[in-house]
C-alpha cells in the first residue's frame, strides 16, 4: 500500500507479504498524508486553524488493505481510489458534521466506495475514519450484494439505532493495535487481525441492512441450516489456527453471510463471529495447559488470533474464572 515513507515515519518489519506502518504527524504534511494513505493518490487540506497534529496506521497483505487515521483539526481528503478494490470505510467520532461526496453524514456512518471512483471527504475536528480495502470478488462470496454499485459512486448506510452502531464501530479500534505496536516477532498476526476486522466490518453492514428491511428474511429448514452449519464447522476444524476469512467461511458453507448468521444464532444462540472466539479462546486454553514450561502466553494467544492482550486476558478471565498466567501455572504446579 505505501512504496516509501519520509524519514519520520516508523515503518516496523515485515514479515511474508504483510507490511505496515505508523506515521504521527505533529504539523500539517500533505506529501507524508499522500505516501501514508493510497499510495499518494489523495490530496489533503487543513480546513481549520490551529497546529495541526495526526495519526495515521496502516497494513497491508495480499488479500487486505487497512488504514486507520485520527485528525484532531478539520481536513479535508479528496483524489482517486484505487481500482483494483472497494473501499469499506467508517466515520468515527468528530465535534461536527461529517460530508462524503457532497453529502451529509454522521459519525457511525459506513460507506462502501466502488473502484476507481472519486473520494472527497471533509472530516470534522477530532475525528477518526478507517478504511478496508478488499477485492469485489471476496464481497461476492460473503453474499454483499454489489449490482446497485456499478452505477454509483458510494453507498452509504447510516446507523439504525442511535450511538449503539457508533459504540460498535468505535469498539473495532482496539483490533487495529497489532498494526502499530505489535512486536516484530509477531508480524504473523497482521493477517488475521485484518480478517478479524473485515468480519466485525461486514457483521456490522449486513445487520443494517436487515435492520432497515433491504432483505427479507427466509425461513431455514432444519436440513438446510444444519447443511449451514456442519459445513462451516468442518471447515474451522480443517483450519485450526489458519486465518480464517469470512468470504471463504461463507463458500465452504456454500451460503452467504446473512445466512450463516442466522444458521449459527439458531443452531448454537452464537453469531459466527462468538463461536470462532470461543474456539480460539479454547484452543490457547489448551495450548497453556498442555505446553511447555518456556511457553510465551502472549504468542500463544496471538497463534490463535488475540491481539490485544488486554482484551484478550479480560475475554479469558470472564469465560474461565481465571487468568491465562493462572491457567499455565496449574499445568506446572507439581502434582
Amino acid at each position: 500500500m505505501v512504496a516509501s515513507v519520509p524519514a519520520d515515519i516508523a515503518t516496523a518489519p515485515s514479515a511474508g507479504a504483510a507490511v505496515r506502518s505508523f506515521t504521527r504527524m505533529p504539523s500539517f504534511d500533505p506529501s507524508a498524508m499522500r505516501m501514508a494513505i493510497q499510495d499518494g493518490a489523495l490530496e489533503h487540506v487543513q480546513v481549520g486553524r490551529g497546529v495541526f497534529q495526526g495519526t495515521i496506521t496502516h497494513s497491508a497483505t495480499s488479500g487486505l488493505r487497512t488504514a486507520w487515521g485520527s485528525y484532531n483539526l478539520p481536513v479535508q481528503a479528496r483524489g482517486q481510489l484505487k481500482g483494483d478494490a472497494l473501499t469499506l470505510g467508517v466515520f468515527i467520532g468528530g465535534q461536527d458534521a461529517w460530508r462524503v461526496l457532497g453529502a451529509p453524514a454522521c459519525s457511525g456512518d459506513m460507506v462502501l466506495l466502488r473502484e476507481g471512483g472519486e473520494l472527497l471527504v471533509n472530516l470534522p475536528p477530532q475525528a477518526q475514519w478507517l478504511a478496508l480495502q478488499v477485492s469485489r470478488e471476496r464481497l461476492e462470496s460473503a453474499g454483499v450484494p454489489l449490482d446497485g454499485l456499478r452505477g454509483a459512486s458510494a453507498w452509504r448506510m447510516g446507523e439504525i439505532d442511535g450511538d449503539a452502531g457508533c459504540r460498535q464501530l468505535a469498539a473495532l479500534l482496539p483490533m487495529l493495535a497489532p498494526l502499530e505496536a505489535t512486536p516484530a516477532c509477531l508480524d504473523f498476526a497482521i493477517p488475521e487481525a485484518q480478517e478479524q476486522l473485515l468480519t466485525a466490518l461486514l457483521c456490522e453492514w449486513e445487520r443494517r441492512r436487515a435492520a432497515r428491511g433491504e432483505r427479507h428474511a427466509e425461513a431455514l429448514q432444519a436440513d438446510k441450516l444444519w447443511r449451514v452449519v456442519r459445513r462451516a464447522e468442518d471447515y474451522i476444524e480443517a483450519n485450526p489456527q489458519s486465518t480464517l476469512r469470512i468470504d471463504d467461511l461463507c463458500s465452504a458453507a456454500c451460503t452467504s453471510l446473512s445466512t450463516l448468521q442466522r444458521a449459527f444464532r439458531e443452531a448454537f444462540g452464537l453469531s459466527p463471529r462468538r463461536y470462532l472466539a470461543l474456539r480460539r479462546l479454547a484452543g490457547v486454553r489448551n495450548e497453556l495447559l498442555n505446553g511447555s514450561p518456556g511457553l510465551s502466553i502472549t504468542e500463544v494467544a496471538a497463534r490463535w488470533g488475540f491481539f490485544h492482550l488486554g482484551r484478550f486476558a479480560q475475554e479469558y478471565g470472564q469465560l474461565f474464572h481465571e487468568r491465562p498466567s493462572e491457567t499455565k501455572a496449574r499445568w506446572q504446579a507439581p502434582s
